[in-house]
């Protein structure tokens, strides 16, 4: 939630989701960097940006 300072939100449930079906299904290791990264690229798609003062 901080790496977009969102608040809870529908987006933080969407991109919590993908990561752990993106993980179970083998799509990315259960890595932080590999969940880091994956995070990013899903956020983009949802027209979310990365808060830069983190």
């Amino acid at each position: 939630m901080t790496l977009f300072n969102l608040k809870p939100s529908k987006e933080i449930g969407i991109l919590k989701e993908a990561v752990k079906e993106a993980i179970l299904e083998g799509d990315i290791p259960n890595e932080y960097h590999a969940a880091y990264t994956f995070i990013l690229k899903k956020a983009e798609k949802l027209g979310l940006k990365k808060n830069d003062s983190k």
